[in-house]
């Protein structure tokens, strides 16, 4: 017995034993039980996934590896810490385009939690500026959270676009935002 094999679940046809190979409603037990724990064990893939079919259905650009999806233990949008494993909730990781009409691409990408990326949605600087005065109390917060994690995001693409260019400039860049990259990341440890 496996760890994905389920604990006092029994077969309607076969009995107490599940038989995957000839029943499909012990197969699809089985295959639940599975994906829920490789959510648990690997959530990257998990975001992966979902992120490649959600390009493929809006017609978006997707070119992300699974190791390119790093899942953080605090949100660095609103400094929260993420739940892996768990029923989906607003604490949940979540892939977030920080440009949506670029899609998925390396650089375009980050995870945040699930609430923050809600919150997001397809929204510029300007527009979660403009969200956060009109909002009150924590949504005002959160929403100012958001325009500065945004901001910093297009700073560091624009670094890490510069950071591409050959030459000598291109090597300083990529000393800039390899510590701005550091830097932003100690911010989010300190929230």
């Amino acid at each position: 017995m496996s760890v994905y094999d389920l604990p006092n679940l029994a077969c309607p046809i076969y009995g107490a034993r599940l038989q995957r190979s000839t029943c499909t409603n012990c197969n699809a037990a089985y295959t639940r039980r599975y994906l829920k724990v490789q959510r648990r064990v690997t959530p990257a893939v998990a975001l992966h996934s979902r992120a490649r079919q959600r390009a493929a259905r809006r017609g978006l650009p997707f070119d992300l590896d699974v190791s390119d999806v790093i899942v953080p233990s605090i949100c660095p949008a609103l400094g929260v810490p993420l739940v892996v494993g768990e029923m989906r909730s607003p604490y949940s990781p979540s892939l977030d385009c920080i440009r949506p009409a670029l899609g998925y691409v390396r650089g375009n990408t980050r995870v945040i939690s699930d609430q923050a990326n809600h919150l997001k949605g397809v929204l510029d600087i300007e527009g979660l500026i403009k969200r956060a005065v009109a909002s009150v109390d924590q949504r005002r917060e959160d929403y100012a959270r958001l325009a500065a994690y945004l901001d910093r995001e297009l700073l560091l693409a624009d670094v890490r676009r510069k950071a591409a260019l050959a030459g000598a400039a291109g090597e300083e860049w990529a000393e800039v935002a390899k510590f701005l990259d550091a830097a932003f990341v100690r911010a989010d440890w300190k929230r």
